[in-house]
């Protein structure tokens, strides 16, 4: 074949790349010299960019893989890779020790999509192949093969966002994330060995501080991305703290953000002299409290493969100082906010002083995780049945429903906050009398359920 000589021959050339897509390995990566003639509002040119392509594409068409057919119910793994520009993914079958390829598709990104964080490109990729291959992923538990936190991302309950309408539509199918290893597939080869390792990870800029007076003690946080998006937290604490606890709750809470937004490297900055002195070793902490939050402090740091500490002036952090002023002025009554604000608090005061009630979850958890049964046969065979009714994705378990999304469980704590929530916060007015009294029996239905 020879190379278009004008525009009409170009857009022939494209339809028939577009035609040989599930055959080719990451077709639009490979495609884009011929994108870019194709957008130019001028005359036909066709460039060198354009014959080398052409002559690779021609190249890779010579020995095209084989693709193969998976048999009815059986694994499948899928592989991901993303550039600034385009996503690719490959959907395998196991044989032996190799693995097939069954389809490939591309995708090219556009506008906003561009300015997308790898991790969401990624998961992007991932809802697109879905949508593509829905009879695959009906018929077939998936395995998705990456070495970025993924898994972690979409299987977190604090996402909001575009990211959570694409948990919700995957959580349909039965699908898993695996660190990816070797490659077992020479047919892979193209596909594997031009994936970028992904973009080199950067670093969250985190600002926090603490805020402590007569009317309560509060935590303000603000969260940099590399993209220079900024995520603003304001978070009343519950019970009384110091100023120097307020700072370190700050912290924590800092951190533990940074960790639900999938970083791995975070930078602290907090106006503490306290803090920052003794989080790096330069002061003793000789306070029995505040060793606690130091040894905190040291847990969290260990989930995270860079974090440092840095002492700045009280004038360069005034946003989050701005926000912890606002949530310790709160009145008494917002102290009941939202479940993903009060999930990032330490709270090691209430730690210490309250005792934790028993959580009807661990036992189903512990059976998901391990397979451990109760050594009494006529347990062992309820806790069986029962299970079946449940998945584990993550640290979270989730009630399967007929034709539903996974249903959340919760334990007491959570449940009971829920129900109040829901009968004397936004929803309170709303329902009719006969459904708030259903709702009403139905929460303690639950309630009992969590607590026996």
């Amino acid at each position: 074949m020879a190379p278009p000589r004008n525009l009409r021959e170009a857009q022939k050339l494209m339809g028939r790349i577009t035609a040989l897509s599930r055959f080719i390995s990451r077709a639009t990566e490979k495609s884009l010299p011929f994108f870019k003639v194709l957008k130019r509002e001028q005359k036909f040119e066709w460039n060198a960019d354009c014959d080398k392509a052409f002559s690779e594409l021609k190249e890779y068409l010579a020995q095209l893989p084989r693709l193969a057919k998976p048999s009815p119910g059986e694994p499948l793994f899928m592989y991901l890779a993303s550039s600034h520009l385009a996503a690719s993914s490959v959907l395998v079958k196991p044989e032996g020790q190799s693995q097939h390829p069954i389809y490939f598709s591309s995708h090219l990104f556009k506008d906003a999509e561009t300015r997308y964080t790898n991790l969401e490109k990624l998961a992007l990729m991932l809802v697109l192949s879905v949508r593509k291959l829905r009879p695959y992923f009906l018929s077939h538990p998936v395995t998705v093969l990456t070495n970025s936190n993924l898994g972690r991302l979409l299987t977190n309950s604090e996402i909001s966002g575009r990211l959570i309408k694409w948990t919700v539509e995957l959580g349909e199918y039965d699908i898993q994330y695996q660190p990816r290893t070797s490659i077992k597939a020479q047919a892979l080869a193209d596909f594997l060995i031009e994936m970028p390792e992904g973009e080199p990870e950067q670093t969250w800029r985190v600002y926090v501080d603490g805020s402590s007076n007569r009317q309560g003690s509060g935590v303000g946080v603000v969260l940099i991305s590399p993209l220079e998006e900024e995520i603003h937290l304001s978070i009343r604490l519950s019970f009384r703290a110091s100023n120097n606890e307020a700072e370190y709750e700050a912290v924590l809470a800092g951190l533990q953000a940074a960790k639900r937004m999938g970083s791995t490297k975070v930078q602290l900055y907090s106006d503490s002299q306290l803090v920052a002195q003794q989080t790096d070793g330069s002061y003793e902490a000789r306070n029995d409290r505040m060793r606690k939050y130091t040894e905190a402090f040291a847990q969290l740091k260990a989930e995270f493969k860079e974090v440092s500490l840095l002492k700045i002036p009280r004038t360069e952090n005034t946003k989050a100082d701005g926000l912890a002023r606002l949530a310790s002025s709160m009145t008494e009554w917002t102290e009941e906010g939202p479940i993903t604000q009060v999930a990032f608090v330490a709270q090691i005061d209430q730690a210490e002083a309250t005792p934790q009630p028993e959580d009807w979850r661990s036992t189903l958890i512990t059976f998901l995780q391990t397979g451990i049964t109760p050594p009494d046969p006529s347990s062992a065979k309820v806790l069986r049945r029962r299970a079946a009714r449940f998945t584990l994705i993550g640290d979270q378990l989730y009630r399967r429903a007929f034709s539903r999304p996974l249903l959340k469980c919760l334990g007491p704590e959570d449940a009971d906050y829920v129900m109040r929530e829901a009968h004397q916060g936004c929803c309170g007015n709303h329902p009719g009398g006969r459904s708030l009294a259903r709702e009403n029996s139905i929460g303690r239905l639950l309630l009992a359920h969590s607590s026996s």
